[in-house]
């Protein structure tokens, strides 16, 4: 709770989740954003948060999706009730919590762990539709596929399984299950269809940043076919390997080699579910639909891009199942394992959750979000300790007037900071600078092109533009470090990060001001 209550600092909070609302609050109503692709995706988080922005801040929009993780922890609980022991209900939600992938996102204003409540509530419709025969939980079930749809597109492959649950439902009479699969696609895809037609009416394509090839759209966003292929490329590329021993090592992978900010699944889900991966084995055949969609879901994460967040929807599953095997294991007459064991197999899981517990206090310290509660800290200074560029959109924000533009180049495009306006590149943050260098080369014409586009400040990261991670070549970064010289004024530098303001309208200053850029060969 009291990280929630912190300014929102998460990466893709400020990239989108957040900005993209904020976008359209100032706007006054739903605009294209053609810079940032991700706005093209479903929004219906994103909704949430824009109610969330407007009555509030940004403290209101993570509480609201902080209370949208409570209802999944809640539906946790209340689903291990109604067929296990209590005593063993609130391990449940436990365990899926202190997971430290999910407890990050869980107050970031993010929609992974969202998507997980909209799809476990879905199961669990279901399941009292099957047990109570009311058709009140089969339109449950429709909205929630529908809400997991709108909210992340991962939640794709909801749909097909919630079709073949609607089928094994009503297997005995072939008519009513045609019915009933029809009226839950055509249910469901009425909370996406908004935003298909969104993406249709600003771009062509209701897809859109998908299917390219075959739709189109680049005509009314920043994106083309190439830059989404690599972008596929890019997140296939999480993980530690796509093969069949690679899935097979899923589990000790993912407990000992995971990493935050890393390809290796970038995040940790702790040890606790490689702790608890023998009770699955004492689990009984009722739980085989459980089982048979945990496998789904794990298989089509594996398949797709490997990232712990990701797994949110399936864990849940996971815990459920479990303690369910867990508590088989403990209370079965034939399978009775003593005291001792019992003692022991207790105190295993216990410090199976103080070790997930300690890496999330420990993240929990390094952000001391007490400070700003607690009001010893404001809101900039908290801010400048979670976001090393944070200082250079700050100067940004004071310096650049309504009616200029910066240019964002490997800035990681943090729009939800900017109150100012903004030109930037999704995924490949580089790509505009880049191209403009090598159509136009002279000083001239790239003027022009940065006053067709009302461009007149640029900020960007030295080091992934004259440093080695560059992805400038040598040729490039000689031109643009000359068009600074001459065409540039710094006027707020801070770590690695640079605001220039652009001089379009005057003559070539003395090339010997290097306006505080370090040396670099110039040759091209």
């Amino acid at each position: 709770m009291s990280l929630a209550l912190a300014p929102a600092f998460a990466t893709d909070a400020l990239v989108y989740h957040l900005a993209v609302p904020k976008a359209f609050l100032e706007a006054g109503g739903i605009i294209n954003l053609p810079n940032n692709i991700f706005s093209f995706y479903p929004q219906h988080m994103e909704m949430l948060y824009l109610f969330a922005l407007a009555l509030g801040s940004d403290h209101l929009a993570q509480l609201t999706g902080l209370g949208v993780v409570f209802l999944l922890l809640i539906a946790l609980y209340q689903n291990y009730q109604q067929k296990g022991s209590k005593a063993y209900a609130l391990l449940v939600p436990a365990i899926f919590l202190s997971t430290p992938a999910f407890f990050t996102v869980a107050y970031s204003a993010y929609v992974d762990l969202q998507t997980a409540t909209y799809l476990f509530l879905s199961f669990y419709a279901w399941e009292n539709w099957k047990v109570r025969k009311q058709i009140g939980w089969y339109y449950l079930l429709i909205i929630f596929v529908g809400a997991a749809l709108a909210t992340q597109l991962a939640a794709v492959i909801a749909l097909p399984i919630a079709l073949l649950g609607v089928a094994l439902q009503s297997k005995t009479d072939p008519k009513k299950a045609l019915g009933h699969c029809l009226i839950l696609v055509f249910g469901a895809l009425l909370f996406i269809l908004p935003w298909w037609g969104k993406n249709y009416y600003f771009t062509g394509n209701p897809f859109a940043p998908f299917l390219m090839s075959f739709f189109g759209g680049e005509q009314g966003m920043n994106w083309d076919i190439s830059r989404s292929l690599q972008h596929f490329q890019y997140f296939s590329s999480y993980g530690l390997g796509h093969g069949i021993a690679d899935f097979l090592l899923l589990p000790f992978n993912l407990t000992f080699f995971g990493q935050s900010h890393s390809l290796k699944f970038d995040g940790q889900v702790g040890i606790l579910y490689f702790l608890l991966f023998p009770a699955l084995f004492r689990l009984r055949r009722e739980s085989m639909p459980m089982v048979i969609l945990v496998s789904i879901f794990i298989v089509f994460w594996f398949t797709q891009t490997q990232q712990a967040r990701l797994l949110a929807t399936p864990f849940a599953f996971l815990a459920l199942l479990s303690v369910r095997g867990l508590e088989g294991w403990l209370s079965s007459p034939s399978g009775k394992i003593g005291g001792k064991g019992e003692s022991f197999l207790i105190s295993i899981i216990l410090l199976g959750l103080l070790f997930n517990t300690s890496l999330i206090v420990k993240s929990w310290a390094q952000i001391q979000p007490l400070s700003y509660i607690f009001q010893k800290e404001g809101r900039e200074p908290f801010l400048m300790r979670q976001i090393r560029s944070y200082p250079v959109y700050l100067s940004a924000n004071h310096m650049v007037e309504q009616d200029e533009k910066v240019l964002l180049v490997s800035m990681r495009n943090l729009g939800f900071l900017m109150n100012k306006p903004f030109f930037s590149d999704s995924i490949f943050e580089a790509h505009t600078l880049i191209k403009i260098i090598d159509e136009e080369v002279y000083a001239a014409a790239m003027i022009q092109r940065f006053k067709a586009m009302g461009i007149t400040h640029i900020m960007f990261n030295y080091h992934f533009v004259f440093g080695k991670n560059s992805a400038f070549n040598i040729g490039e970064q000689g031109i643009f470090k000359n068009f600074l010289i001459q065409h540039g004024t710094l006027i707020s530098r801070k770590n690695e990060f640079f605001l220039y303001s652009f001089v379009l309208d005057s003559k070539p200053k003395n090339s010997k001001n290097t306006s505080g850029l370090v040396s670099i060969p110039l040759n091209h």
